[in-house]
């Protein structure tokens, strides 16, 4: 998904900045192993990066017309904690490229990426240092849910039978906890329990319908449009929500996938029929359904905010993506 431009002149361009200015601190820079930063800044800095959690907290920014320095502080903070659960995943997925480039479990070993992705952590807290103490410890619960919400996934993909309800509370935890405190940690920060409230259910919707769209374009999207193998969920055993919907509407489905995951190596000719099953079964327009219902709802705690500057961006950002989920249909 392609975000809408700023509302605030420059903000990327001074959010880079920022970003830039977190990991040249000397109180980090000037300090050995110098290879952790390093490592952190060859993720963070990656061409292909989205800067969706940043712009996603500047659109909640400007809905309630907060301080600039604020908002800054809060998407750096936001970016390095989304770029330390990256590092994190690919010791944990023994990935080998991402945004573009290798890994850095690849380009330099386990260690480094999980040492450093802790340090971008305590990094991305100390970003938060001048605002109110109820953002930081916000903070800390949302590591402390992705975290766990990670070991979730792990569970999942080893025992390889994840229901509807686990995938929920993985993607919940590891997508949409982060995308809620994008919106609730600016209004926190300005003092309105209400609108953080209200912007972290639409902030956790749009992570659920950003995660469920990522998850139909692996089963039905290109690979050259989407930038990854088609059926890498099925081929990884990621848990992925049209998978866990088919599982639970046909029993010979779920047992012919059982078998093929318990092979050691998957080819895509193997997938292929099993993919087609799903297909068949209806499951890409009920997708699109949930699709649909979780950016309904995202709208509806926006609400009036929807007319403000930031939270047109919001509401045209939540239409651009139930296009792409409609527009991924069309060639089934």
């Amino acid at each position: 998904m392609t975000a809408f431009p700023s509302p605030t002149p420059d903000f990327l361009s001074r959010f880079e900045s920022q970003l830039e200015s977190s990991l040249d601190d000397p109180r980090h820079s000037d300090r050995e192993p110098r290879v952790l930063l390093e490592a952190s800044r060859h993720l963070a800095f990656a061409g292909a990066a989205k800067r969706m959690r940043p712009l996603l907290v500047d659109y909640f920014g400007a809905a309630l017309d907060i301080p600039d320095h604020h908002r800054l502080a809060i998407a750096t903070a936001a970016e390095l904690i989304h770029t330390a659960s990256l590092l994190h995943d690919d010791v944990v997925d023994e990935g080998t490229h991402r945004r573009g480039r290798p890994t850095a479990n690849r380009q330099w070993n386990n260690s480094v990426a999980v040492l450093g992705g802790d340090l971008l952590l305590c990094i991305a807290l100390e970003q938060l240092y001048d605002l109110p103490r109820q953002v930081t410890v916000d903070a800390v619960t949302l590591v402390a849910e992705m975290t766990r919400a990670a070991m979730l996934e792990v569970e999942a993909r080893d025992s390889g039978g994840w229901s509807l309800a686990e995938w929920e509370d993985i993607a919940d935890g590891k997508t949409g906890s982060l995308l809620s405190w994008c919106g609730v940690a600016p209004a926190i920060s300005a003092g309105l329990p209400d609108e953080a409230r209200r912007f972290g259910q639409c902030g956790r919707h749009l992570g659920l319908a950003f995660q469920i769209t990522d998850d139909l374009l692996d089963l039905i999207g290109e690979s050259a449009r989407i930038g990854k193998n088609r059926f890498a969920d099925l081929h990884n055993k990621n848990p992925s929500y049209p998978v866990a919907l088919a599982r639970s509407r046909s029993l010979p489905l779920r047992t012919a996938l059982d078998e093929l995951w318990s092979k050691e190596i998957l080819s895509t000719q193997e997938l292929e029929p099993i993919a087609a099953w799903i297909i068949e079964l209806g499951v890409p327009a009920l997708t699109l359904e949930r699709i649909e219902s979780h950016l309904d709802l995202a709208l509806e705690a926006l609400g009036e905010f929807s007319t403000t500057a930031g939270g047109a961006h919001i509401a045209g950002w939540a239409e651009q993506l139930r296009a792409m989920a409609r527009n991924s249909l069309e060639g089934i």
